[in-house]
């Protein structure tokens, strides 16, 4: 059975690696981006083989909660989804003090203020059995040196997908927060031209992965109704050992090696 797939921040990096993977998996994709995905939608459709699978763009702001429930209720109209995955996204590693508001604030307001508009919207339009999935990222869990603004919004995009996974128990919708560590994608490789050499040495305690390597670990915890999916064993282990390390001794770990750098 073709399943209606929303994959919001579709149109390249982590997004665009799970719109393929969903593809060629024989679902349908609708992708919501800020960019024009007609070259993605144009891949996406060479990799079906099934002719019921059909492949639609639409270009949103996720910071516009009026705009995301338009868009949301239009492609909701011709299609109920079945599993939402919201991937939008943006990052500023700069230290705090050198930080301007503004951009402080257009990180938050774009990772956490852009991930409830787009709960808010599409929530109306889930049937029991369908998925939300909301893309936070390992400094969701732990902090990471220069990533102020980046670790705040992910923090809340934690919080929030763990309010949502008791809320929308009882209609029986599944809720799944992603946490991965580095990803190869095109907004990684612009970041590191400009980062620390602490916020570098911070970055390999939980490891990086390939694009492709990490989407398709996500998928298969999707798949699996995990409510949280963190792809990479280094990663993994740092989650582990944050969790189960006295508080004092983690940081002392990570204090150092920040000394050191």
């Amino acid at each position: 059975m073709t399943r209606q797939v929303f994959i919001i921040g579709g149109a390249s990096g982590i997004g665009e690696g799970l719109a393929r993977l969903y593809a060629q998996g024989g679902d349908s994709i609708s992708v919501f981006d800020r960019a024009p995905a007609d070259e993605v939608l144009a891949g996406l459709r060479q990799l079906a083989e099934n002719p019921a699978q059909t492949f639609t763009g639409y270009q949103v702001d996720v910071t516009n909660a009026d705009g995301v429930a338009e868009v949301m209720r239009r492609a909701s109209a011709l299609t109920s989804p079945d599993v939402v995955i919201h991937c939008a996204g943006i990052v500023a590693s700069v230290p705090f003090e050198s930080l301007p508001v503004a951009d402080f604030t257009r990180v938050v307001n774009v990772n956490l203020i852009g991930t409830a508009n787009v709960a808010a919207a599409v929530l109306p339009h889930l049937k029991s059995g369908s998925q939300l999935v909301l893309m936070a990222s390992m400094a969701g869990l732990v902090g990471c040196y220069g990533y102020s603004a980046y670790t705040a919004s992910k923090f809340g995009v934690v919080g929030l997908a763990e309010v949502l996974r008791m809320e929308l128990k009882a209609r029986e919708i599944s809720v799944s927060v992603v946490c991965p560590p580095e990803v190869e994608t095109p907004m990684v490789v612009q970041e590191r031209l400009e980062r620390s050499h602490k916020t570098e040495v911070m970055k390999l305690i939980a490891g990086s992965l390939p694009r492709d390597e990490a989407c398709s670990q996500i998928k298969a915890g999707i798949d699996a109704r995990q409510f949280m999916v963190i792809p990479g064993r280094k990663a993994r282990l740092v989650r582990v050992a944050s969790r189960l390390l006295p508080a004092g001794l983690y940081r002392m770990v990570t204090d150092h090696l920040i000394m050191k750098a």
